[in-house]
């Protein structure tokens, strides 16, 4: 599968967002669904699937291109975008063969990026907390959708802006912007090193 995603024809796709409680899964799904849509893609997202309190494990599941149902199963998704590094991992069976993980992980050196394989799939660990500064614990979700921007075309950080724009006050929108933005040019940067 190519980074770049593609545009044209019948196009189909899925993703699932992994996180726990209070990273802000639903609202990565919501941006997703919203973005499909802006998009003219035709998304259905699940609901939530496990435990929503603080800390419990939460699954999100997004599909495009007249899916009926937005549940995933092993081997469906296209993409996998963990919020915390051990959802990522117990995840990764729900990507195809050509499937990618954005997964947050704290990596060594501080790197923004790690490109790597994990259970045979390709994987970008992004270190939020790098990346985003203070504001990480709270926006690990926004850094890692403009990265997913910067991956997927079929995601425009132009409609991800305004997803954002409209959805928080001005005072958090500003901030999701700016976090958003930085992911998205650290996508960019690790896609262009390696295309």
């Amino acid at each position: 599968m190519s980074l770049q995603g593609h545009r044209g024809g019948t196009v189909t796709g899925s993703y699932r967002i992994a996180g726990v409680g209070g990273q802000g899964v639903i609202t990565m799904g919501k941006a997703i669904s919203t973005i499909l849509m802006m998009e003219d893609l035709d998304p259905v997202m699940s609901e939530i699937h496990g435990l929503s309190q603080r800390g419990g494990s939460v699954v999100s599941d997004v599909k495009f291109g007249g899916a009926r149902s937005p549940i995933l199963m092993e081997g469906d998704a296209e993409f996998l975008i963990g919020l915390k590094t051990s959802e990522a991992i117990s995840n990764m069976y729900i990507l195809n063969s050509e499937g990618i993980c954005i997964g947050n992980r704290i990596n060594p050196n501080r790197e923004e990026v790690i490109l790597d394989i994990a259970e045979g799939k390709k994987v970008y660990w992004i270190d939020c907390e790098s990346i985003a500064g203070p504001d990480a614990r709270s926006s690990v979700n926004m850094v890692l959708l403009g990265f997913l921007c910067a991956a997927d075309s079929r995601m425009p950080i132009d409609s991800a802006v305004n997803f954002v724009s409209s959805s928080f006050s001005s005072s958090v929108s500003e901030r999701n912007i700016k976090l958003l933005k930085k992911g998205y040019e650290a996508g960019r940067k690790l896609i262009s090193d390696h295309n």
